[in-house]
């Protein structure tokens, strides 16, 4: 007897490890492997909410790079794109979730779906707010996946 996939998925799971942008010119570049919607935790996980109680999403893309830190590294990496507006106090950028909206505008597609290509790039630093650290800024680059149909597809 085989379990389904989703079994094995959530008893290996994991997924790809966080990419760290840790400094200015910091780059993920891979294929879009999956993306979802969540809602953000605090650190403690508590779900966070905005002041009239929505909550606060965030997308959650995992892609496949050519990174292998050891040996069973798989080259997944996550990436946890928020929005928001940022006065830029060091470099250039906006936030993550902005660039990546702003890539798949500039390349021509609606839509962003796995094995799609995606470059983000840690662009520069926003102004600290009193008790923060100075948020991160970024740019990135998206193209979309040769569509897997050709025009011989088309006639039967």
């Amino acid at each position: 007897m085989s379990f389904d996939q989703s079994v094995n998925d959530f008893l290996m799971q994991g997924g790809g490890k966080a990419f760290k942008f840790e400094k200015i010119g910091d780059k993920c570049s891979g294929v879009i492997e999956s993306a979802e919607v969540r809602q953000q935790t605090s650190m403690e996980g508590e779900k966070l909410e905005w002041s009239d109680g929505s909550p606060r999403m965030q997308l959650v893309l995992t892609v496949k790079t050519e990174l292998h830190d050891t040996d069973d590294d798989d080259g997944m990496r996550t990436l946890w794109a928020k929005g928001g507006s940022f006065d830029i106090a060091e470099g250039s950028g906006t936030s993550m979730r902005n660039a990546i909206a702003e890539a798949v505008k500039q390349a021509g597609a609606k839509t962003l779906d796995a094995g799609d290509h995606l470059q983000v790039a840690l662009a520069g630093y926003g102004v600290a707010k009193r008790g923060y650290q100075s948020p991160k800024l970024y740019a990135a680059k998206f193209t979309k996946a040769e569509s897997s149909v050709s025009a011989d597809d088309l006639f039967d």
